[in-house]
């Protein structure tokens, strides 16, 4: 027996053996496809009120932490009057954004029914009628907006930017930037990925509005190119997932792209990511506002998360890239490290016993 094991790979081959190995992995992600990838992580046999919630994506609530990013940047985090608009603010577009997907599946049913994960979303396999996800829709924009209203009315004063109506007129053009995406601009090569861009900017830009402060150009750069780089990778993702035939019936823009075009945009959004982070860092104007040139030290995390999230993106039968992110502990670890570290540089950054170590003697 000892001798049979240790024969095998002659008796077969390295070539059998590879082969062999190709063949289970294949059939690990298939049986994951299968059994594990509900859309979101919900049930495929969920009707009414839980279908309702499952097509709101609760999860994907995690991209609206940019509304909250300038509360950290402006230095505010430790100003309690400033926490109630900005947590309103996160609540309403967690509102637009389920909105927006009620009305994104009504029109995408036809092409999820094509998708081997996408199907199994209420609106595609027939769990949540059209008529009763529109009506949701709506009703989330309407409540959603209503709070951003709100917000605003309660700061409005004529001496701030836009006379205090800044959430309300942001998170207008959010809604309707993503409703012309959902009926119209997803099929527009390149366009789609800048939309999905420009949507984490109008949240940034909001988020500064609601705690009545004005947004740093370099938040909207770094916002938009970092979020380039992440609507690239879950076209990326989607094309290496399938065939190129189904891929193109799911999304019509992917007949346009190939994976070699989207890794050459991938290569270029990357570097123009790090790169405006890395001027932000070391820009006269962030040296000045948080006293000292120890930004820097976050670029290492920022750098470390993008590779590992287009690492985790990159696995064959990776699905969405949001529910990947969120099962990964360690992409947790960096996004904790990095807030963090950002609130002890705006901390103590400036005190003399910790300043020492950096020139930041740069023009002013």
């Amino acid at each position: 027996m000892r001798w049979a094991f240790l024969k095998a790979p002659r008796l077969f081959g390295r070539y059998e053996l590879r082969k062999c190995r190709l063949s289970l992995h294949r059939r690990s992600i298939s049986l994951m496809m299968d059994t594990t990838q509900q859309p979101d992580g919900g049930n495929s046999t969920r009707t009414g009120f839980g279908a309702i919630l499952e097509t709101m994506r609760v999860s994907h609530w995690v991209k609206n932490a940019f509304v909250a990013a300038p509360i950290l940047f402006s230095q505010k985090f430790d100003r309690p009057e400033a926490w109630w608009p900005c947590l309103a603010a996160v609540g309403a577009f967690c509102l637009l954004s389920s909105g927006i997907y009620f009305i994104n599946d009504v029109f995408d049913r036809g092409s999820d029914r094509a998708h081997p994960v996408k199907r199994l979303r209420p609106v595609a396999s027939g769990r949540l009628s059209a008529t009763a996800a529109m009506i949701a829709g709506l009703a989330l924009l309407a409540t959603g907006m209503g709070i951003a209203a709100a917000v605003s009315i309660r700061g409005a004063h004529l001496e701030l930017p836009l006379r205090g109506a800044g959430l309300v007129i942001w998170a207008g053009a959010y809604v309707v930037l993503n409703l012309l995406y959902s009926v119209w601009l997803k099929s527009r090569v390149i366009v789609d990925v800048l939309v999905v861009a420009l949507g984490f900017v109008l949240r940034a830009m909001a988020g500064a509005a609601a705690i009545a402060v004005l947004i740093s150009p370099w938040l909207v750069l770094c916002t938009f190119t970092l979020c380039l780089f992440i609507a690239l990778t879950k076209r990326r993702s989607e094309i290496a997932e399938l065939p190129a035939e189904s891929a193109a019936e799911t999304r019509r823009v992917n007949r346009a792209y190939t994976q070699r075009d989207l890794d050459h945009m991938l290569t270029v959004s990357t570097a123009m990511a790090i790169l405006t982070y890395s001027l932000y860092c070391l820009a006269p104007g962030t040296v000045k506002r948080f006293g000292s040139a120890h930004m820097v030290w976050t670029i290492p995390l920022v750098i470390y998360g993008m590779f590992r999230y287009s690492l985790l993106t990159r696995q064959a039968g990776g699905g969405d890239p949001v529910t990947v992110v969120l099962r990964d502990r360690v992409m947790w670890l960096v996004m904790v490290a990095y807030v963090l570290l950002t609130v002890a540089v705006i901390r103590v950054g400036s005190d003399p016993a910790v300043n020492i170590f950096l020139d930041d003697s740069l023009p002013k």
